[in-house]
């Protein structure tokens, strides 16, 4: 496979108190590849704890402009000299995206600082479903995902949408039939938790049979609620209010409005080897479809 060269907007901690934003170009196998070159990187050049803020692939290394004043960090690496600081307990500094998707450097339709930790609430639609959308940056993703599933008065179900833009393949939905119980749900994402949760390739759906219920952690890495039950949907939200997540009419996220790329990271599964994993833990293929 041919390297890929992306630019990257990162931030990372230089110390208790700053934070740093700079500006790398980076080879790579896919995306994930090229970032956590970038990553590694960055790290000796003051950015600890690195995030991902921005990414734009290239066709080549020719169309960056000055690019006689870059550092060569490695054989795969190259750096701005100037780099930003920042309060690292600044409340309004960038929302740091989950692992799997990112914001473009291309400008959409809305303002990236628009994007905030929060969750938008639907009445019943006239299919009888409730729905909610909830938010989460990169640091809680993980923690707050599996919370919710906690929320749920039981687990009867757990299945897996393999997006069509991974790879510009089919969708394809896998369904763990045996898979009915949270701790199993719990057991099965710790230990792909690099090609599941941290994917932004899958849909991840765990259903409860009361109210019809689906909670769904999509590619956009969005918290999805929908069901029929209404006592089900009130003591979620009551649950991610005590999270301290706070509820908006104002609701910003990466899927609606802004340019983004879909990643997995560095030694994730490929596509071929992700579907051999799900054959591998008694997945069964339901469905495929092209979009």
């Amino acid at each position: 496979m041919n390297n890929q060269l992306w630019y990257f907007l990162i931030d990372g901690q230089s110390d208790d108190k700053t934070g740093l934003y700079g500006n790398f170009y980076s080879y790579g196998q896919h995306l994930g590849d090229a970032l956590n070159n970038a990553f590694n990187d960055a790290k000796p050049e003051g950015f600890d704890n690195a995030n991902l803020i921005q990414a734009s692939k290239l066709n080549n290394f020719e169309e960056i402009e000055n690019r006689d004043e870059l550092v060569k960090l490695s054989h795969n690496v190259f750096m701005r000299q100037t780099t930003y600081s920042f309060p690292f307990d600044d409340p309004d500094k960038d929302f740091v995206p989950p692992v799997g998707i990112t914001n473009a450097v291309e400008e959409g339709d809305y303002d990236y600082e628009l994007i905030r930790e929060n969750f938008v609430a639907y009445d019943q639609n006239e299919n009888g479903i409730f729905e909610l959308e909830l938010v989460i940056g990169k640091a809680n993703l993980k923690e707050v995902f599996l919370k919710t599933i906690d929320f749920l008065p039981k687990v009867d179900g757990f299945w897996i949408y393999i997006q069509n833009h991974w790879d510009n393949d089919n969708t394809e939905l896998w369904v763990a039939k045996h898979l009915v119980e949270k701790d199993q749900v719990f057991n099965f994402l710790a230990n792909q938790e690099k090609n599941t949760i941290d994917n932004g390739y899958i849909k991840i759906v765990t259903h409860t049979s009361l109210g019809e219920t689906n909670l769904t952690l999509d590619d956009h890495k969005k918290i999805q609620l929908h069901t029929k039950d209404q006592e089900v949907f009130n003591d979620f939200i009551g649950q991610v209010i005590n999270l301290g997540y706070i509820q908006t009419q104002e609701f910003y996220n990466l899927e609606w409005g802004f340019h983004h790329w879909h990643y997995r990271p560095a030694g994730s599964l490929t596509r071929k080897e992700f579907i051999a994993m799900l054959q591998d833990n008694k997945f069964e293929l339901i469905d495929k479809w092209s979009d």
